[in-house]
């Protein structure tokens, strides 16, 4: 237990250590920004919803509005399941088509320019047609669940381009990711060190935050 410990503090000294990052180290020509499942079913209703995820909303939505008249690229995905959706037997029943909780979220759709793409697994990757944002160099990636759809993203956008040796630059501010909590089984704090340390051990540049 004690060495579990040890290298949970080591995780988090790791992620304390970390600086941020601004905007201007950026071509904004060539920097994309993809919104991770920011919808009502998880920000604010329903049986997977979480407090924490509620609590980005708005920075999410200040980051959005602010670089829209910036950058030419931004995508929001949305978990969007039918009745019979194969996911829906390892989670609860979410974001069923033509319900409120797989809209994205009220206050980021007034964020111009954003394209909401409807994903059927919790990985957006393969909803996204590559060829489109192959001019991209700079992935800025925000959203929840920092353990699940947000690093699922991550590292298959990261094992695409090296399986295709393109040096990209993929990017996840801390302050603009969350998970969720469930006493016991399911620790946010502890997974959200645990994943960003993987994210970084992964190339993805996981920094404090992206000021603009």
């Amino acid at each position: 237990m004690e060495k579990i410990l040890s290298n949970y503090k080591s995780l988090l000294n790791n992620l304390e250590s970390l600086s941020s990052e601004s905007i201007k180290n950026y071509d904004l020509d060539k920097t994309g920004l993809f919104i991770v499942d920011m919808n009502n079913g998880f920000a604010k209703e329903g049986a997977l919803s979480s407090p924490r995820v509620e609590k980005i909303i708005n920075p999410i939505a200040d980051f959005g509005k602010a670089l829209s008249s910036k950058i030419n690229t931004i995508v929001a995905f949305t978990d969007t399941h039918d009745k019979n959706s194969v996911e829906l037997k390892s989670y609860p029943s979410h974001c069923l088509r033509g319900d409120k909780e797989s809209q994205v979220v009220q206050e980021l759709l007034s964020i111009e320019n954003m394209n909401i793409l409807e994903k059927n697994s919790t990985n957006g990757f393969f909803v996204l047609d590559m060829e489109k944002y192959k001019n991209l160099d700079n992935f800025i990636v925000v959203g929840c669940c920092t353990d699940i759809c947000v690093y699922q993203f991550v590292l298959t956008l990261k094992t695409y381009f090296n399986q295709n040796n393109l040096d990209k630059n993929i990017i996840v501010p801390i302050s603009l990711v969350e998970t969720y909590d469930i006493d016991e089984v399911h620790s946010g704090d502890m997974l959200n060190t645990i994943f960003l340390n993987s994210m970084i051990q992964n190339g993805i540049n996981v920094v404090k935050e992206i000021i603009l």
